[in-house]
């Protein structure tokens, strides 16, 4: 399970590639860009780290023209087989990581239930961890 949230710049309003995108004559434009925060959202919830596949665009409201116009304002990255969120490892927490808080988290939570039911010098948790 990824991360039920991502990160959102304050300024996204103001940022030079919002405006440029906002400011384009395409009648999608509106779409275009909540498409392109509802990608970051869904990336975020599926743990693909910026990776959006093509089949996957209707699930951030998306569609092709939309995905045009996002790379052609340098926010999104064409891949051969769908899109990648620009600079997204930069910003956003990626499900490595995630993953990583997660298993500390559960080492600590075994860890503290075992010495709180067998006394604190009980190492029994250790094989409980590497039974997960």
């Amino acid at each position: 399970m990824a991360l039920p949230w991502v990160r959102l710049d304050a300024n996204i309003a103001a940022h030079d590639k919002i405006l440029g995108l906002l400011s384009d004559e395409a009648e999608d434009r509106w779409q275009a860009a909540a498409s392109y925060m509802f990608a970051m959202a869904w990336s975020g919830g599926a743990g693909t780290d910026g990776f959006v596949r093509r089949a996957a665009l209707p699930f951030v409201h998306g569609t092709a023209a939309t995905a045009k116009l996002l790379v052609a304002y340098e926010l999104w990255d064409e891949m051969p087989d769908g899109y990648h969120i620009r600079n997204y490892a930069a910003r956003q927490e990626l499900e490595v990581v995630s993953q990583a808080k997660r298993a500390a988290q559960r080492a600590g939570a075994l860890k503290a239930n075992c010495q709180r039911f067998h006394g604190k010098d009980c190492g029994c948790w250790r094989d409980k961890l590497e039974a997960v």
